[in-house]
């Protein structure tokens, strides 16, 4: 018969039965990468073997399909309570309702490896994993004796595993430390994106991407006061950490800035003793919202960059500039040396962490917080909830206008003070709420720069990201639930002539898109026009019965899928304008689009389209490697694309893309593809000419360089864009938009073609001083005419990082209505 096991003994074999990495897989300490399934394996190991100190907690999968999880550790009765502490946080920062318990301990979390071949992050957390779970008491036991700590061993599997599959198919039985030998040179795009090419670590607050998405979701149901975000950067440095570079954006608290001091002394001290290089204070500053640090610092917590010296290049082990090998092992002692000291820290300074996190929440919900306590936007109905999407996900309260009421407030337009009328189902978002900092920050109109010299974009206001008309109130603005608007239906009418869809916001390009897949024939109005009493825009799509006998049925299940509802008319004669059936209306077509990848090619800016067609637009697009250009057959496609990235003038001068622009096809130029082709035969696009030679500046100073070369630069700033929106690229704006730009512009206005888009004035963020003067009415968007085809330059990319949400209509535009 068999023998039941006693429960303690079972416990007991379990722990004796826990392995360490090395043992687990059979290999030494810091000799290979593994990949994301054996992580995932080791994870439910560790938690199999040491129940009673950990729990798994998956929080969903990415594009790929590989899971996402995150391991807790805590003592046996932590771990035992460990809902009711997560709870329990919340409660006690007002994120959800009722009591929290008295003894609660402060939560850490540490986020390795978001990106993917920055893998040196994801080995050092199979190391943490074994650490933490009380198989080695001498870390664990002091750590969480007053924390719980959450280890995410890796963010990007789908980077990861791109990186990892690549590197051990291309490494021999020994490394070869010749940064000239394979495993030193990763193909494109590299594994540091996901799936679609996002650089995760960007994209935190705006959450595009699925797998952020799933990962602020975890990190938002738990509130850690101490986040640690793990990365590489190139061999020859050495290694970061806090204190942070400037600028620090304002709301940063002295407390954090001091506990991050507080925290460097912790690695400086095991640093010192080990004659490890390290460097503080440069490069990374704590600014832009978007980041592993800065999030979480918006979110209350101290959060923490550490970049070690290596990433994808580095591999097992390269030969530095200095004459030394830099090993994979060396890189895993150093980082893994941060993740206990940081740990350490916290639980020592447990009790004034936990203070002073609470504080950071409770304080905005009585007080509110920043000059503008209330912020109230106006706009097209499906944009302000497409906002109200992302205010969700960043679990920020709001409400909407429920009656007029006339207030004074900061116009975001016109840069001034202004009388206006808050109005039903107007979107009003104050910061009298637990995370009214984070609101403030993500709203506020200017952003406040302690030092220029910063690593990203320095304006992201989202009023300007939606299209929002807003204003900034210096007091408590109240509101209350949104009222549903009646959409116009086709209920009413008998016999429908035609389907008007107008272009209000990208919702409606969204169905448009569906509408052509689903064989739907649109034509496109290109003036304003009024039929049946009603008012609709140049660029407003009709869909006729005679172009299709099914439409009804057709539109019917369309609009039953969607948030628009096309308005049916009786007749096809207008009151105003063109018939619909007029000779000047233009048929739309689903237009065939390809777009170009592969070496050279800026990885992100091919993400931000990819995305865009596959899950933003859901509109089929071919993606064509550069190398291959030559051999596709031009007869597949309408539209071509060319992301930002470097083309050679073999390329862009090419007969046989100029042969198809030619009969009709229209190629897209983004960001840097608009530098390819200035000056290159057939393109009308140039730089500007220099009327006098500069004469040497003999008073500059070497040191002083870099500092200097700011005043070059835009590292990302809001201009209001001036556009003629007769044109189809400009097709359902008014006579302007919103635009993060982040190039200096130096290319003259086109004589021919059509400057559709024009750089107006600054809104928001740094702009050097030797480019101010040169942005003033330069073309962002233009079109040029060429044969029957057209070419489109996009100077800056209307759908950056995903994010830049008043963008999307302009790049549809492009793909759609420009013929």
């Amino acid at each position: 018969m068999i023998k039941k096991i006693p429960f303690l003994l079972l416990l007991c074999f379990s722990a004796w039965a826990q392995k360490t990495p090395d043992d687990y897989f059979g290999h030494g300490f810091g000799e290979r990468f593994h990949y994301h399934h054996q992580v995932v394996e080791y994870a439910k190991h560790v938690v199999a073997s040491r129940p009673q100190t950990t729990k798994l907690l998956p929080y969903g999968r990415t594009t790929e399909g590989r899971e996402l999880l995150v391991v807790a550790f805590g003592t046996e009765k932590n771990i035992a309570r460990l809902e009711e502490i997560r709870k329990g946080n919340l409660q006690k920062i007002g994120l959800e309702k009722g009591t929290p318990p008295a003894d609660l301990p402060a939560i850490a979390m540490l986020s390795y490896n978001i990106h993917g071949n920055e893998a040196v992050n994801t080995e050092v957390a199979l190391q943490m994993l074994y650490d933490l779970s009380g198989a080695n008491p001498q870390v664990s036991a002091k750590i969480l004796e007053n924390t719980v700590v959450l280890v995410d061993p890796c963010a990007n599997p789908d980077g990861f595993d791109r990186y990892s599959q690549w590197y051990n198919r291309h490494i021999g039985k020994n490394p070869n430390p010749n940064p000239d030998a394979v495993e030193h040179k990763e193909p494109w795009p590299g594994g540091r994106f996901n799936h679609y090419f996002y650089d995760m670590n960007r994209d935190l607050a705006w959450q595009t991407q699925w797998e952020t998405q799933q990962r602020v979701g975890f990190y938002n149901s738990w509130m850690p006061h101490f986040h640690g975000d793990f990365h590489e950067m190139g061999p020859n440095s050495s290694y970061f950490f806090a204190p942070s570079a400037k600028p620090f954006h304002e709301d940063f608290t002295p407390y954090q800035r001091d506990f991050q001091h507080l925290i460097g002394e912790y690695h400086k001290k095991e640093f010192d003793q080990n004659g490890w290089l390290y460097y503080t204070k440069q490069n990374f500053d704590l600014l832009y919202p978007s980041y592993g640090d800065t999030y979480p610092s918006y979110n209350g917590a101290i959060a923490m960059t550490y970049e070690q010296g290596g990433s994808g290049i580095a591999g097992l082990a390269i030969a530095r500039a200095e004459g030394d090998t830099l090993t994979l092992k060396e890189r895993m002692l150093h980082t893994r040396s941060t993740s206990r000291a940081a740990l350490t820290a916290v639980s020592e300074h447990a009790s004034k962490l936990k203070e002073a996190f609470y504080a950071y929440f409770n304080e905005p919900s009585t007080k509110g917080h920043g000059v503008y306590k209330s912020f109230v936007l106006k706009g097209i109905e499906s944009d302000k909830l497409a906002l109200t999407e992302l205010l969700n996900r960043l679990n920020i309260q709001y409400s909407f206008g429920n009656g007029k009421k006339s207030l004074q407030g900061f116009s975001f337009q016109s840069q001034k003070k202004e009388n206006f009328t808050v109005e039903e189902n107007d979107l009003i978002v104050n910061t009298y709420q637990p995370k009214g900092i984070l609101t403030k920050i993500l709203f506020e109109p200017h952003t406040m720069l302690e030092d220029s010299n910063t690593y990203d974009i320095t304006a992201w206001a989202l009023p300007y990201a939606y299209g929002l008309k807003a204003y900034g109130v210096e007091a408590k603005v109240e509101g209350g639930s949104y009222q549903t608007v009646k959409s116009e239906t086709t209920n009413t009418v008998d016999q429908v002539f035609a389907y008007i869809l107008p272009l209000e916001s990208f919702e409606s390009y969204k169905f448009m898109a569906k509408a052509v897949q689903a064989g739907l024939k649109g034509r496109v109005m290109p003036e304003a026009f009024k039929v049946e009493g009603k008012e609709y825009k140049a660029g407003s799509i009709v869909f006729t019965r005679q172009a299709d006998p099914g439409m009804d049925a057709k539109m019917r299940k369309l609009m039953s899928d969607s948030k628009i509802k096309p308005v049916a008319v009786r007749s096809g004669m207008v009151e105003k304008g063109y018939d619909l059936g007029g000779d000047a209306v233009r048929y739309l077509g689903a237009p065939r689009v390809g777009v170009v990848m592969g070496q050279g090619v800026s990885a992100t800016s091919f993400g931000d389209v990819w995305h865009f067609f596959d899950v933003v637009l859901e509109y089929p697009l071919t993606l064509i490697e550069n190398r291959n250009l030559s051999t596709i057959n031009w007869n597949n496609y309408d539209v071509l694309i060319f992301p930002g990235g470097r083309y050679g003038k073999d390329m862009v001068d090419s007969p046989a893309l100029k042969d198809w622009i030619n009969k009709g096809g229209r190629l897209i130029l983004m960001e840097e593809a608009c530098a390819a082709v200035a000056g290159v035969d057939g393109y009308e696009w140039k730089e500007k000419s220099n009327s006098e030679k500069k004469k040497a500046d003999l008073t500059r100073k070497f040191g002083e360089a870099s500092r200097k070369s700011i005043s070059n630069t835009i590292p990302g700033a809001i201009y209001e864009v001036k556009l003629d929106n007769t044109h189809p690229l400009a097709y359902g704006y008014d006579d302007h938009m919103y635009m993060l730009v982040k190039d200096p512009n130096n290319y003259e206005n086109l004589q021919s073609g059509w400057n559709v888009g024009l750089i107006g004035d600054l809104k928001s963020g740094f702009v050097g001083s030797n480019v101010k003067n040169g942005m003033k009415d330069a073309t962002i968007f233009g079109v040029q005419n060429r044969g029957r085809g057209k070419v489109i330059y996009l100077t800056e990319s209307p759908i950056f990082r995903g994010f830049w949400h008043s963008g999307k209509a302009l790049f549809a535009n492009a793909v759609f209505f420009v013929k």
